[in-house]
């Protein structure tokens, strides 16, 4: 059986491959079973058990002769969710890895610091319509591009495929569970995850935080938040925000990043927006 591992940029094809050829049963192993995470969260280095499929090229030869499974990469980069691919694998197993509105952020930082090679501040940069380079306005600038990119809204789910979704995969549990019911079953895999969780947390953390925050902001908690001075970590909350209330944070206004959930509620409050 071949698996086609399509997935968008940021590293989560070669995990996920990762995973498959180093614990998955009846999977082809690659040679050297050695790897290492790059600074960047990358698994790039790990040998792969068959020639990556990238950017659609016009021939893609390889001798598929082992009763074993094999993993292949589909990597047609973010922009990209054509199906050629399928007239080589006619008769492959399509795994799509997807993510949805609350995984935007993740995807949106790995697609500028892994794929492009770039830092946020070079890449999502204030034009002539900021008149200055504060915090708030790197802050608003950071929230309105992950909620207007269009790009938030591809690699979703689609059930003419098999698919896993990146949230799923932020937990090992239930990440195994996930592929699990893809039909793939896998030996204990949690030291990879582990290891990939904690040279990623810089794309993964942020969400995690948003995550809370909101649940206080439900709850009517009043929280401590003022430790959050990751100014990306901020603009995902208000996007967490804007996703849960439909209601933008207005940013010159609040200006100075709020001390405790409570104010967040106050704020809602004072707009008329339920909570």
């Amino acid at each position: 059986m071949i698996y086609c591992v399509w997935y968008p940029s940021g590293g989560f094809g070669h995990f996920f491959n990762a995973v498959l050829t180093l614990h998955g049963r009846d999977f082809m192993r690659p040679e050297r079973l050695d790897y290492q995470f790059s600074k960047k969260g990358n698994s790039h280095d790990l040998q792969l058990v068959a020639p990556k499929y990238l950017q659609n090229p016009k021939h893609y030869d390889f001798d598929f002769s082992s009763t074993d499974h094999y993993s292949v990469l589909i990597d047609n980069g973010i922009n990209d969710e054509s199906t050629e691919f399928l007239k080589f694998f006619t008769n492959a197993t399509v795994i799509k890895i997807c993510y949805c509105d609350h995984t935007w952020p993740i995807v949106a930082r790995t697609m500028i610091e892994k794929a492009m090679g770039r830092e946020l501040q070079e890449e999502i940069t204030l034009d002539d319509v900021w008149t200055c380079n504060d915090i708030w306005a790197r802050r608003e600038k950071y929230f309105l591009f992950l909620r207007d990119h269009s790009l938030r809204s591809a690699w979703r789910i689609d059930n003419s495929y098999k698919y896993i979704d990146i949230g799923s995969m932020l937990s090992y549990d239930q990440f195994k569970n996930c592929l699990q019911s893809l039909g793939i079953e896998t030996d204990d895999f949690r030291h990879l995850w582990t290891e990939w969780n904690y040279s990623n947390h810089v794309y993964l953390e942020p969400i995690a935080i948003a995550h809370q925050v909101i649940n206080s902001v439900k709850n009517n908690l009043d929280s401590d938040i003022r430790y959050i001075e990751d100014v990306w970590t901020q603009s995902v909350i208000y996007y967490y925000i804007w996703l849960e209330y439909n209601f933008e944070v207005p940013h010159n206004d609040y200006s100075n990043w709020f001390t405790n959930t409570k104010e967040i509620v106050i704020m809602l409050n004072k707009y008329g927006v339920n909570n």
